[in-house]
């Protein structure tokens, strides 16, 4: 008896023991990692709003003039410097992951900085996340070389550079960890990189502060009394969100294949793509105005603070991203989503019967919930940002969102682990890059489509999706002091 109970005790002291050293390990590792893109990102933000200020007072036929000069500028920094900075980045980054174990190019991170910035103030209608979740990947990758990490230890922390790049750029640090980690699978949240992904985030967060990064949300919200008939005008806004973000992932699709037909069938030189796009999209500013340009935060900002804007705004802001991002300029594109949703939320407020600032940060949430798949992150942001007295609100929104985009992101190389609904057959593990062509027959619900469908799926190969394994059984040099933070 007495033997079996020292043996018992024994086991859980080593388990603790276990714990303990994959707790300190993981934790300096995050803090290492959230550090050095803390710095990195900050000051990649710094030049970009640089850049921005100083085109910010040109007059609108020499920014049409720009655009096509930038769109040229950018290509060719791509094309001869690293094809993996086009478009909006994070997606390369998921790939990275889930197929090469985090290895990524050193040199994605200055290319990736200088694209975006030759293409956002040239008027490039695109965000700023993307980027900083890239270069922070990119970072992290490098830091990983540095200690001669395994795979699984490189994969570890360059999800650890994500979450960072996301905490630096939108100044939340819970929501950007939970965001690194949750756009990698659909239906899965590997909870054992929670301790690092945090670390991280929050160090990058509070070096960024340190640095003198400022993050100013208009959130004059006070919550919104419960009721059934809050429920049905939640669900409505929830219903359109999630459809104008299936929109916007169609649109960069379309736009995507007309880029590729003209590469490769068309044997066009690819710089000149975000040429062109430059081109469209400065007769798209002709024609619409300069609002929807750049990163659009006057436009943001606006909606937020309950301010009417133009009730078509969200739509032209989904055909300027589509053409930015389509065609091969860089940038990111949670804040394009957070454009979108914020102008939709406000256009639907008035027929619903809601306050303008409201049904904007709603719909912001819910459309970023559903464009990148990732509904806990959204909630969670929100309540970072609008405060937790919207939370019943947001929840109500974001989960008929989330649901109807179905099986579609604007990350393309997220895995799905679980289904959305057991009616879909999706077979798990599979990139929704890699779905088989007839998955839309599914919608159909149909014995002859599902079996279809499922002849499709087993003639592909499926590679396993599976979570980094255990740090604890891993052995590698572990940095014992995170770096300081810098002051403004």
């Amino acid at each position: 008896m007495l033997h079996r109970v020292a043996s018992r005790g024994l086991s859980e002291c080593w388990e603790i023991w276990l714990l303990g050293r994959h707790f300190v390990r993981w934790l300096t590792l995050g803090a290492l990692t959230g550090g050095l893109v803390g710095v990195v990102v900050t000051y990649f933000l710094k030049l970009l709003f640089w850049s921005i200020a100083a085109t910010a007072h040109w007059p609108a036929p020499a920014l049409w003039v720009a655009l096509p000069f930038g769109g040229l500028l950018t290509g060719v920094l791509i094309h001869y410097g690293a094809p993996d900075a086009a478009g909006h980045g994070t997606e390369a980054v998921i790939r990275a992951v889930h197929r090469r174990a985090g290895q990524i190019n050193w040199k994605v991170a200055p290319i990736k900085a200088l694209a975006t910035i030759t293409t956002i103030a040239a008027g490039g209608s695109a965000g700023k996340e993307g980027p900083s979740a890239q270069i922070g990947a990119a970072v992290a990758s490098a830091l990983a070389d540095v200690f001669h990490f395994s795979p699984d230890q490189r994969r570890r922390i360059v999800i650890c550079g994500i979450g960072a790049g996301f905490a630096a750029v939108f100044g939340t640090p819970v929501a950007g960890a939970v965001l690194g980690i949750e756009v990698l699978a659909i239906g899965d949240l590997w909870y054992d990189m929670l301790l690092p992904s945090f670390a991280s985030a929050m160090t990058a967060y509070l070096v960024a502060r340190g640095l003198g990064l400022t993050w100013v949300y208009p959130h004059p919200h006070v919550g919104l009394p419960l009721s059934v008939g809050l429920w049905v005008r939640m669900t409505a806004l929830g219903v359109a969100s999630g459809l104008v973000a299936y929109a916007l992932v169609i649109a960069l699709e379309a736009t995507h294949r007309v880029a590729k037909w003209l590469r490769q069938d068309r044997q066009w030189w690819p710089p000149i793509l975000p040429l062109l796009a430059g081109a469209l999209l400065a007769g798209l500013y002709a024609a619409s105005g300069q609002e929807v340009s750049g990163l659009s935060l006057g436009l943001l900002n606006h909606a937020l603070a309950g301010e009417p804007v133009p009730a078509a705004a969200w739509l032209e802001k989904l055909a300027a991203v589509a053409l930015t991002l389509g065609l091969g300029m860089s940038g990111g594109i949670i804040t394009p989503l957070f454009v979108i949703g914020a102008t939709l939320g406000s256009a639907f407020s008035l027929p619903l019967g809601l306050p303008l600032a409201d049904g904007a940060a709603i719909g912001m949430m819910a459309v970023t919930a559903a464009g990148a798949n990732a509904p806990i992150a959204a909630v969670v942001m929100g309540m970072e940002i609008f405060g937790s007295s919207l939370s019943p609100a947001l929840l109500m929104a974001i989960v008929p969102a989330f649901i109807l985009i179905g099986h579609h992101s604007v990350y393309p190389s997220q895995r799905i682990r679980v289904a959305k609904a057991p009616s879909v057959p999706i077979t798990p593990g599979v990139a929704l890059e890699d779905l088989p062509h007839r998955h839309w027959m599914t919608l159909h619900s149909g014995r002859r489509a599902n079996r279809l469908y499922r002849h499709d799926a087993a003639s592909e190969p499926v590679p396993e999706l599976s979570p980094p394994a255990s740090a604890a059984s891993t052995s590698g040099p572990a940095p014992s002091e995170p770096p300081g933070g810098g002051s403004a």
